[in-house]
């Protein structure tokens, strides 16, 4: 036989819960979900059993407490959650839209994922992967025209793009396979993604990093320091 007993406590909790049986003494459980049980034998007086509560009170709140800091957090909502990221040097708000027609969009300093790229993180860490993609592969082509049309650079093949997340490089260049640029490099200014284009196009006439190499540099970019700096700079910096 059961009965529920509200109790009062420091915090919500569900009531208590009073078990009787054919037992003799009193006792008292409270679980990992908060409830808590008190078994007392069938006869027992309301009263003993109150001054029992009583007298266990502090245990039980102590109980409590302790299994709701091993309890998950709640997260809010994936329509609520924003998350900042790193564009260009800026940082921009990413705001989740499950409910909303499939769609992504960027505005204001917002990039809104919609539908169901929008439901679990697998599928946002794809979708904002993607869009990086999509994102870096419009700049740097733009960028590898912009530079390639310069004097120094343009009697040479004007070299195909590949975007690769690399370790330890920004970029390579290479006769046969073009130029490789480092995706994360979206995340830098404009400014030092330049540089390392022109970077890379000053190996089209040196394969080195000697003496005529950035003398081709200096004459293309004078303030290549400056950017390299802001580069180094803006990955010492979290995203």
């Amino acid at each position: 036989m059961s009965e529920q007993l509200q109790f009062d406590l420091s915090a919500p909790a569900p009531p208590i819960e009073i078990r009787r049986s054919a037992r003799r003494t009193l006792s008292i459980e409270v679980h990992p979900d908060l409830r808590v049980i008190l078994r007392a034998p069938l006869r027992c007086p309301e009263s003993l059993i109150q001054q029992f509560l009583v007298s266990r009170q502090a245990w039980i709140a102590r109980q409590q407490a302790h299994f709701r800091a091993q309890q998950p957090r709640p997260r809010p909502s994936p329509a609520a959650e924003t998350q900042r990221h790193r564009w260009l040097g800026q940082t921009f708000s990413l705001r989740l839209l499950p409910a909303a027609p499939v769609g992504l969009g960027f505005a204001d300093g917002v990039l809104e994922l919609r539908g169901r790229h929008a439901k679990d993180e697998a599928a946002v860490a794809r979708a904002l992967l993607e869009w990086y993609r999509q994102e870096a592969r419009r700049l740097f082509e733009r960028l590898i025209d912009q530079w390639h049309s310069h004097p120094r650079f343009q009697r040479y093949p004007r070299p195909p793009l590949k975007i690769r997340a690399m370790r330890s490089r920004w970029g390579s260049l290479s006769p046969r396979t073009g130029m490789c640029l480092n995706l994360l490099l979206i995340h830098a200014p404009l400014a030092a993604i330049e540089y390392v284009v022109v970077h890379e196009l000053c190996h089209l006439r040196y394969r080195g990093h000697g003496k005529g190499f950035y003398g081709v540099l200096e004459s293309v970019m004078p303030d290549w320091r400056a950017r390299k700096t802001a580069l180094e700079a803006s990955f010492r910096e979290k995203p």
